[in-house]
């Protein structure tokens, strides 16, 4: 399944190394959160069955994110589950997407709510994909990098404060570096909690809100600008109920800034929304809910997830999350400073 937004010579090229080893269908997909939908994944499925695939086939995913989260539950759906294989062109698929176990697309009502977990066979990151990817691409894949830093591998602070640029532009060895810090801090929470439920939930840090942000701005917010501001969000309310310290919500604001990241909601997302939205979050259930709160995870510290009766998720009052999502509006007249 290829990215409808990759020229013809990409595709043509991905499919001649393939039709080597077996014969190739190719189905294309729109890389835009629209296109994340069951209706699609069934499209693509009845395409796919009139073509003759059967339990020896392979769904190979050649394109972004979104892209990748299709193929993955389409294989995980086809006769119960096919082999899958990664080809990521983009930066945030290299170095979050196609770490993750999970496939998933959404419902009408709210990000990521229908899905599986199924393993990929394969995921081969060929980095020249990356030379002509937009810098708005990047500084949104460093977000989720941004979040590992903050939530799990707080001693790589400075090194990535260092590397960070705020114009988007690195080199290729500079890309495997945020790759493979990335691995580093995603292997090290999966290794024991693959199917991200216990101390995996870290790596939703940010997403609540983020996730929020998207849905109502339909995906014109990109994903890894949507964590850094749910991040924000997130930092506040910690602070807010006694968790961090100001130096420590700091922190946040100076990586995404030094990624070039916004720091501010768009105009057409106002608090309303967002904390209306934030009510369909895929994180609830995990504990009995508390009318009037909302499911989050939090930090004590960098690197120091809050825990509640051993669990990574806090009930926050929705007046203190209101604070929170203020804290970034859009028509705030603060600075973006730690206040």
């Amino acid at each position: 399944m290829a990215d409808s937004a990759l020229t013809e010579h990409q595709i043509a090229q991905a499919r001649e190394h393939v039709e080597s080893v077996a014969p190739v269908t190719v189905l294309t997909a729109d890389a835009e959160e629209p296109a994340k939908s069951l209706d699609v994944v069934n499209s693509l499925a009845e395409q796919m069955l009139r073509a003759g695939v059967s339990r020896r086939s392979v769904v190979i995913a050649l394109g972004g994110g979104l892209v990748g989260n299709l193929a993955g539950l389409l294989s995980a759906l086809v006769f119960r589950g096919i082999r899958l294989v990664h080809l990521p062109t983009t930066l945030l698929n290299m170095s979050d997407s196609v770490l993750s176990l999970k496939q998933a697309v959404n419902s009408t009502v709210g990000k990521n709510h229908l899905g599986a977990f199924h393993v990929p066979s394969l995921v081969w990151n060929h980095l020249d994909f990356l030379a002509t990817l937009p810098v708005d691409e990047i500084r949104s894949a460093l977000g989720e990098m941004i979040k590992n830093v903050l939530g799990v591998l707080p001693e790589r602070y400075d090194e990535v404060a260092a590397r960070l640029r705020p114009d988007g532009v690195y080199t290729v060895d500079d890309f495997a570096w945020f790759i493979d810090l990335c691995v580093d801090a995603k292997s090290s929470v999966m290794r024991d909690d693959p199917h991200e439920e216990a101390e995996g939930l870290i790596l939703e840090y940010g997403h609540t809100v983020g996730h929020a942000a998207e849905l109502i701005t339909h995906g014109r917010l990109r994903h890894g600008y949507g964590v850094g501001l749910g991040m924000l969000a997130a930092a506040r309310v910690s602070r807010e109920l006694g968790l961090l310290d100001r130096a420590d919500e700091a922190a946040h604001l100076e990586l995404l800034e030094r990624n070039g990241s916004p720091v501010r909601l768009p105009a057409d997302a106002g608090v309303d929304a967002v904390l209306d939205a934030v009510r369909l979050d895929n994180k609830r259930g995990y504990v009995k809910p508390v009318a009037g709160t909302c499911d989050m995870i939090l930090l004590d510290g960098l690197g120091k997830p809050h825990r509640t009766d051993g669990t990574l998720i806090t009930q926050v009052p929705r007046e203190i999350l209101r604070l929170g999502i203020e804290s970034i509006a859009h028509q705030s007249h603060n600075t973006g400073k730690v206040i």
